[in-house]
């Protein structure tokens, strides 16, 4: 139903992607998001921030509904530009980045050495701070006063803005496979840099599309855990959903745009837990070691065989490590 209150627009109805939640539509004055939101009202809510041109169903059922299970709220939404929210109308500036390897590698050299963007290199239509100011909207449109937040990847860096400018919002942090995003940290590994950055088929071939997003998967996924059936039908339900590469394109200007994060990183006072995959090939393992010596009150967790996904076998699992957290006293954190 919509709500009464200015300047939010609310609808909502059951969620057609999971029987356990309801999906929202809500307005806010500068954009439109798609978010679902599962769990008994009187529990403590996750909010489930989603990475670098990733939908938020990649928060799966599974993940979600073990949170649920653990005694929590859940919401899990679409970032501008992605899946159901709303699209910018800006050009794709990354088009041509995409097509030329030299402009691609200047970028990626200015960010690893800590160099700002200028508007000389590209026109920058939003960076990560909007896109924390993003949420900071959508708890005022859900009359939220304080919850946990959860990031991953982009969502991550993300969450760390948030809790940085919002303390009194975030009670605790939860960061998985992501980066403050410090020079000279280790790049990504070159096959999985080039899956991420491989162009759109020039005839927009939705097989071609799929496979290129499968392949993208399997090098940055889990190595022991990686379903080929499973990666393939979910891959098939969000292409189906919204593909949006333009967005994604944008999403990767505002990650380039923002840079170093570490004197976010010390702003930061609520208890964080990061948890990071041995096997990650975007985001080695050096990224979240350096959160957790940055990040005040952090404990760090490093898994064997987790790369940069959640890969159903240790969906549970990683769930009911973030749950553990964000249940412990202050007191025993500190």
């Amino acid at each position: 139903m919509p709500c009464s209150h200015t300047p939010y627009q609310i609808k909502t109805k059951p969620s057609k992607y999971a029987d356990f939640m309801q999906a929202y539509k809500i307005k806010t004055p500068k954009y439109k998001f798609y978010l679902e939101r599962g769990g008994d009202t009187e529990d403590p809510i996750i909010l489930l921030v989603m990475g670098l041109g990733a939908q938020s169903l990649v928060w799966s059922n599974v993940f979600c509904k073990r949170l649920i299970d653990n005694g929590f709220q859940v919401i899990r939404f679409d970032n501008r530009d992605i899946g159901k929210s709303s699209k910018l109308k800006h050009k794709n500036p990354l088009n041509q980045v995409y097509k030329a390897r030299r402009k691609k590698l200047k970028l990626l050299a200015k960010f690893k050495l800590g160099l700002p963007l200028t508007l000389d290199d590209q026109s920058i239509p939003y960076t990560l701070y909007d896109m924390s100011e993003d949420i900071n909207q959508l708890l005022n449109a859900l009359h939220i006063e304080r919850c946990h937040v959860l990031g991953m990847s982009m969502g991550g860096m993300i969450a760390q803005i948030l809790a940085a400018h919002y303390p009194h919002r975030i009670d605790k942090l939860g960061l998985l496979a992501t980066s403050n995003n410090k020079p000279l940290l280790p790049p990504p590994k070159w096959d999985a840099l080039r899956a991420l950055t491989q162009p759109i088929p020039e005839d927009k071939d939705p097989q071609q599309i799929i496979n290129n997003h499968l392949h993208l998967q399997r090098t940055i996924g889990s190595p022991d855990f990686f379903d080929e059936n499973l990666a393939l039908s979910r891959t098939k339900l969000l292409y189906k959903r919204r593909f949006y590469p333009k967005g994604v394109s944008r999403q990767l200007l505002a990650i380039l745009a923002t840079g170093s994060l570490t004197k976010i990183d010390k702003l930061i006072k609520q208890p964080t837990l990061i948890v990071h995959g041995a096997c990650d090939r975007l985001l080695p393992p050096a990224h979240g070691h350096s959160l957790a010596k940055t990040i005040a009150h952090a404990n760090f967790k490093l898994i064997p065989g987790l790369g940069h996904d959640i890969p159903y076998p240790l969906a549970r699992y990683l769930a009911d490590l973030f749950s553990e957290h964000f249940y412990t006293s202050d007191s025993d954190v500190a």
